[in-house]
């Protein structure tokens, strides 16, 4: 399933990238005097050659990734350790949260003083 999604995002990221290199490029100008554009509408004003390129480059993208033997196996096994992860509950998220949010301006005041006293410390010493 996640060779699907990499291949999904393989193809909005190329047709987009193809979309912007093929807008960037000068029009071609026929014989009969027409402007053909690089990134030509293929099936109505939505569908343009940057996207058939892109699923193709999807398409592709997600045969090389599920048929590589190496990365499937990475895959499966990644996949199953994440299931043996024991993630917390929503309470013990909460709970850190709060606690990490102490800490940080308990931690931000103590700089504070130190910086405080400090400044203090060098008006002295800059005024001898």
């Amino acid at each position: 399933m996640a060779f699907i999604a990499a291949a999904l995002v393989l193809w909005f990221v190329s047709a987009n990238l193809i979309g912007t290199v093929l807008d960037a490029l000068p029009p071609l100008h026929a014989a009969s005097g027409e402007r053909w554009q690089w990134d030509a509408y293929i099936i109505g004003r939505e569908f343009r050659l940057s996207n058939l390129l892109g699923v193709a480059v999807g398409v592709a993208g997600g045969i090389l990734l599920w048929r590589n033997e190496w990365l499937f196996t990475q895959a499966h096994e990644i996949a199953g350790e994440l299931r043996k992860v024991s993630w917390p509950s929503w309470p013990e998220v909460r709970l850190s949260t709060v606690v990490v949010m102490i800490t940080t301006v308990l931690v931000a005041c103590v700089l504070w003083g130190f910086d405080t006293v400090f400044a203090f410390v060098s008006r002295l010493v800059y005024k001898i």
